[in-house]
This record gives structure tokens, sequence and C-alpha cells, in this order.
């Protein structure tokens, strides 16, 4: 990542010396600044600081080290003291097992104010008290627009009707493909008004590119990175008009006939079209970057790996997903975030820093960066985010036209069931999968056997 000077960063942050009021409802430093041109070039500009108590003291970051998170977290705390000059930032860094270290901490009392996060953590730390509900500061706060975020991001945040952490990223899930490997099959390269009947049809020209004589391709449409992972799974049951659950949250409804067809359509990449690598093929690699699959679905932070694993092997670029049956293209989606220590002795300064996250100077900063797709609609939707980005991919759109069709993982599952990343729940869908693709089962036999699971966990605990 290009390195930032810190006053290149306050001057992209459009922080400075004149720095932004604070939210109305926490302590205010006001700066009044006044500005002369003298021969159209120099600008003075003179500040006057009304007589107000700012945050003070050390405010301490539970962070993973590295690339994204750590250079967004330095663009974070550089806004916060260009705010708050009298506070200090002081990142402490995960090493280990997360769980083990954020219980030990918050247990003892040590667990710094402000703790990195992800979609597949926020519900565990929520039940737990571990984090602090950001709701009501961020509706309280004129400098925060929460409709202008994307909802399909915003909602990986709540549990239980409570926003525990902000997302960083747009991060719906989008078809990244072979350019090379389409039009040497004769295919067509995958467009915004493909249905996913369009998809396997142009596919079944990859897979037949070069067999090796007993009809088993040696090029693959799809890459099987991803087959079990809910934000691969989940959007062709919704894509078909089914839901994991009924609307009162007490059955589990895989098995009704709209989920069986959503799954039956998933799975038939696999069993009936064959143009999916199958599951538990090693090709030596990740076949997507060894060019032996011809699409890799994955979020927008793959980005800089492929770069680096693909150099100039072949050409690739993005695209949405197909359209499912409800004319919709049906993804999900998955991203990392920040969030506040529900037992912070410093909860405004620990708010101040994270809600720097759905602010459009650091979404501009970090799109500017290639750290992240903006998720504000209003950053998102103007071109001027991608300007100066150098391809691959080229069309950077395709991670924004998604996020309206994004679909959420269900969340309110009781705690002894999991969820889509943990427990029953995700066993009891995955091992369903597994077994179609497997031919060990139908879909109708698995997915039934999926919800007796599920329901028996359900009944147990929903009391």
């Amino acid at each position: 990542m290009e390195k930032v000077t810190r006053r290149e960063l306050l001057r992209l942050l459009g922080l400075g010396s004149a720095a932004a009021v604070v939210a109305a409802c926490k302590p205010q430093v006001v700066i009044e600044t006044v500005e002369k041109v003298v021969k159209e070039t120099v600008v003075v500009e003179k500040e006057v600081e009304a007589q107000a108590v700012s945050y003070s003291g050390e405010m301490r970051v539970f962070v993973l080290p590295g690339a994204p998170v750590e250079p967004v977290n330095e663009f974070l705390s550089a806004a916060l003291t260009a705010r708050h000059p009298n506070v200090s930032v002081k990142f402490e860094y995960i090493v280990g097992d997360f769980f083990e270290q954020v219980y030990t901490r918050a247990a003892a009392g040590t667990l710094p104010d402000v703790v990195w996060n992800g979609d597949s953590l926020v519900m565990g730390l929520a039940q737990n008290g571990v984090t602090m509900d950001l709701l009501p500061w961020a509706e309280a706060d004129p400098d925060v627009d929460l409709d202008d975020v994307f909802p399909a991001m915003l909602g990986l945040g709540y549990f239980q009707d409570k926003l525990h952490f902000l997302p960083s990223a747009l991060d719906v899930v989008t078809m990244y493909y072979n350019k090379t490997l389409f039009e040497e099959a004769g295919a067509e390269l995958p467009s915004d008004s493909w249905t996913w009947d369009d998809f396997i049809t142009q596919a079944k020209k990859i897979t037949a590119l070069d067999e090796d004589g007993q009809g088993n391709p040696m090029y693959w449409a799809i890459s099987n990175g991803t087959w079990s992972w809910w934000a691969t799974v989940y959007p062709w049951v919704v894509g078909y008009g089914g839901s994991a659950v009924s609307e009162d949250g007490t059955k589990s409804t895989w098995s009704t006939p709209e989920a069986l067809a959503g799954m039956k359509a998933y799975t038939e990449l696999w069993t009936e079209h064959n143009i999916a690598q199958p599951v538990g093929l090693d090709v030596g690699g990740d076949s997507f970057t060894l060019g032996r699959s011809a699409v890799w679905t994955h979020i927008q932070g793959v980005r800089p790996y492929l770069k680096t694993a693909i150099e100039d092997k072949f050409d690739w670029d993005i695209q949405v997903l197909p359209k499912m049956v409800d004319g919709r293209h049906r993804t999900g989606m998955g991203t990392w975030g920040m969030s506040v220590n529900a037992e912070s002795k410093m909860r405004e300064a620990a708010y101040e820093f994270v809600k720097g996250l759905i602010t459009p100077p650091i979404q501009k900063l970090l799109s500017q960066k290639e750290l992240a797709v903006p998720l504000l609609r209003s950053v998102a939707e103007d071109p001027s985010w991608y300007e100066g980005l150098q391809p691959p991919p080229a069309n950077f759109m395709a991670f924004v036209n998604g996020a309206d069709d994004a679909v959420l993982p269900y969340r309110d599952y009781p705690v002894d069931c999991g969820g889509f990343y943990t427990g029953v729940v995700m066993q009891s869908y995955q091992a369903a999968v597994e077994a179609v693709l497997r031919d060990q089962q139908t879909v109708e036999q698995a997915f039934t056997d999926c919800d007796a699971a599920i329901q028996a966990c359900l009944d147990q605990h929903l009391g």
C-alpha cells in the first residue's frame, strides 16, 4: 500500500487544523475559520476555539496486525487525534486465539476500549456483553447517516435490534472471472443481464475445452473454494422464495418446496451440469489463481491477493452474480469492522474512533488506497471513488451493483443452536449440501435431515 504522510492524510480527510465539529451529544470544540484569498493562491486561516472540554487520555485499540486492518485503523486514529489532540491512541495486537484473548481480558477488566470484530463474531461478543450498542449514539450523531450505509453491510452489525459493530467495506460476494479462459473457450463474457441458465450455457463451453478422455473436465467453470459458505449457499434459498426459518422463528424451513428448489438448483451446478469443481478435488492449490477454474465467488477484499497471485498469467475481471428466478442478483456478504468495549471508560472517544468507518472522508480515502469498496451509497454511486485505480478489475461498479440484492444471514437462533457461522445450524446445512454433492443423499433427504437436526435444537432451547 502506498504510504500516506500525516499531512496528506489530514488533507484527504478534510481535517487539518480546522477540525470538524464533534457530535452534538458529545463534548464539543467549536471552530470558526475565516479565509482570505491573497494573490488568488494563498489562503490565510484564522481559528478561534471556544472554551470547551475535549476528550483526553490514552485510548486502547485491540486490532489485527497488517493490511487491511492496521492501515485502516491508522487512518481512524489520525482522524480522532486531529479532532481531539489530547487523546492518544495505542494499538494492542491480536495474536493467537481471538475469543480466548477477548473473553479473558474482558473478565479481568483489561480489554481495550475499541475491539476489532468480524461479521461471524458479532453475535458471540454481543451475547456475552462484550460490545456496546452503538445505535443510540449513531442515531443522535449529526455526522453519521445510517440510511446512507448499504443495508446489507450495516445489517451484519445488528444483533437483537442493537448495533454492535460498524463495518469497514462493501463486501458483497461478487463473481471474479478468468477472461482469458472464457475467450479461449469461445464463451461469452459474463454480463450483468445474465441469469444462471445463461451462465450454465456458457460454462459448459469451458468444461468442454479439454477433457481427460473420460469426460472429466480439465478446466472448471466454478471453483470449489466457497462451496459451503452461507454467503454462497443461502442466497439460493432466498432467490427461490424460501427462508431458513418460519416468520416467528420457531420452525426450521430448509426443506420447504421453495428452499428445496433453491438447493436443487445450487447443487445441480455439480451433480447435473458438471460445471463446478468437485468438492475435495485437489488441483495443487487454488484452482482460480492456477487458471483451472473460470470463476471464483468472493468479496472485494481478495483483490490484493489475486493481483499478486495471478500477476500476468491471465486477464481477469469481475461481474455481479447471475440473476435468480426472482429476477435479482442474489448474493451474500462478509466483512470486518470495529466495536466499542461495553465497559470502556472512554466510550465517547471510542465511539468517535469507530464511527469514522462510516463517514464519507474515510470511505473515500479507503477506496483510493484500495483498502475497501465504499459502503456509503453516496460515495459508492459517485464514479470518482474508483478514478485512478489501476485494473484489474476494470468493472469496479460490479462490487457495488449487487449490494441491494444481497441477503443477510438469519441471526436470531438460540445461543446453543449456533447460527450460519457456528454450531448445529452451520453443521447441519453444510452437511446437507455435502451429502448431495457427494451423491450420498437426494436434496429432499439431505435437507429434511437438516431441518430435523436444527428443529430438535430449536424445540429444546426456545422453551
